[in-house]
Formats: structure tokens, sequence, C-alpha cells
């Protein structure tokens, strides 16, 4: 079927998960849902399904996407999820890589990384990702914001506040207070390594995960890139009904230990899921542009 219109290309990298996708629709949905309820842009959203093993299921959706792209039809890209490894040599990921690098990454449009969409992106930049020494990071988890992401111009991050009344001087006035911490829903044991590109800055950091997502910046010395990147690590678009169902199939999948599962539970339970905070960003990003 010929795309006709313009629209955010959303590549989904996962494959249905049982007893979870057909609740809550995939990743490429829960990505959609995130922006459309937290932004006010009417956009269009088509879904690639880029992890296929199958070969000629593989050739015809990426026929679809170049033709889209040489007809201009693609406002921004969103990667999703997925429970392979961001560096397996799996040959659609292979594929998948090159595409990134030899086309979307060339592209002046925005391009948003979600967990392993996030991990691939900073993989196909030069930087390394691989196991972390600190196992699962599962769950609604506190990061530490880099504050640093609000002094952009034009940052997208000011969409991370809070009115607050304040009296100052017997008078009072609202006034919004930039977050220094945000609840995430985290669901991944791979970590992007090391530095990021000169042209990047670190979104925020856990005990487990030191580089919890990216945004690339002008630095000024003439170099700007091409397109415009935006990824996190943890899962803006989960809401907490799916973690819960997402934590009990890794636990009965063996993938978690009886702890490590209620341990995430509690705090998926307790913590407040600001994961709409992020949507807002992502709309910011997309739709008014971030430099």
């Amino acid at each position: 079927m010929s795309i006709q219109e313009p629209h955010i290309a959303v590549l989904v990298l996962d494959t249905p998960i049982p007893g979870v996708t057909a609740k809550y629709g995939d990743f490429g949905d829960n990505a959609i849902d995130l922006i459309k309820n937290t932004g006010t842009a009417s956009s269009t959203f088509v879904k690639y399904q880029l992890n296929a093993e199958n070969p000629e299921q593989l050739d015809k959706v990426y026929e679809e996407l170049l033709s889209a792209v040489h007809r201009h039809l693609i406002e921004g890209y969103v990667l999703t999820g997925s429970r392979s490894d961001a560096f397996s040599s799996l040959p659609w990921l292979v594929r998948l890589k090159t595409f990134l690098k030899n086309t979307i990454l060339k592209l002046d449009k925005p391009v948003v990384g979600l967990c392993f969409g996030h991990q691939v992106i900073a993989s196909v930049l030069g930087c390394k990702i691989d196991r972390s020494n600190e196992g699962w990071e599962v769950g609604t988890t506190t990061i530490s914001i880099n504050d640093a992401i609000y002094k952009l111009e034009n940052s997208p991050f000011t969409e991370l506040n809070q009115k607050e009344n304040i009296d100052e001087s017997g008078q009072d006035f609202d006034a919004a207070v930039l977050f220094d911490r945000l609840n995430l829903i985290e669901s991944h044991r791979d970590v992007v390594y090391g530095g990021l590109p000169a042209d990047f800055i670190n979104f925020g950091s856990t005990s487990k995960c030191s580089i919890q997502g990216m945004v690339s910046v002008d630095n000024g010395d003439g170099n700007k890139r091409n397109c415009k990147i935006i990824t996190f690590q943890g899962h803006p678009e989960f809401t907490t009904d799916l973690a819960l169902d997402l934590l009990k199939y890794k636990f009965d999948a063996g993938l978690l230990s009886e702890n490590e599962y209620e341990k995430a539970k509690y705090h998926t339970s307790t913590l407040n899921n600001q994961g709409d905070l992020i949507g807002k960003v992502i709309n910011k990003f997309l739709f008014e542009g971030s430099d």
C-alpha cells in the first residue's frame, strides 16, 4: 500500500510480546499514544515494522519507507524499544543501522529514540553498547537530570516543569520550577558506555546507567549535524499498568529473580510515572524544533 500523506515514521523494532502486545498494542502503538496524548499538533503516524527475519517482508517495508523518504513525506522519525541487543549482528539490525547511517541521520528531520532506539542511534554514532555490569534496570526509576539540557536554545526540556505559587516581597505569582529529577519506567540490561559524540549532551543518569539519553546540540564549530536527535534510555511511552505486566512477563520468563521482580513491582506501583512530561518534550522537539 502506497503512503500518500506527510507523516511521522515510527520504526517498530520489536515483535509482539505474549500477553502484553494484545492488551496494550506494540511499542509503536505505545509511542504514538504518548505523542498524541501529550501534544496539540495534528499529525499522521505510520508504523514501519523493521524487526523481521523474512527478507522478502523486510524488503517490502524498506521499499515503502524509501519511497516515502524520496517523496519528502516523512516529517520525523521515532525508533522504538526492542528485546533485541543493540550490539548484535542480526541481519535486520545490521540493515537498520546501515539505513540509519546512510539515510535517516543525513536528512534534515528530527529523530527520536526510545530505549533500544536510543542504543541503536548511539551505536551508529560510534558509542559502545554492551551489557550493563549492574544487571537489569527495570520498573519506575528516578533519574537525576543534567541541568545543561535546560540551557539549550529553545530547549524542549523546559516542558519538564511544575507550576508553583511563589510568594516574593508579599506578592503571589506563578512560576515554572524545572525538575532536577524525573521518574521514568526502565526496562533494559544494556547500556551506552563511554563518552557521547562532541555535539551531544547527556539527558541524565541513575546509579545503574550513567547515560539516560542524549540530545544533539549546535556547538558552534561549523559542523552542525543535518538532523536533530533526542533519545531516552527509559520508556516514557509505557503506562504503569503496561510496565507491571511487562515485569510479570520478564519474571515468568526467568529473566528476573524474585527479589528483582518484587522490588521493581513495588517502585512501579508507588512512584509517580512521569512519562507524560517526556511526551511533551518529544512533541516540542518533533513539531516546534529544538535549536
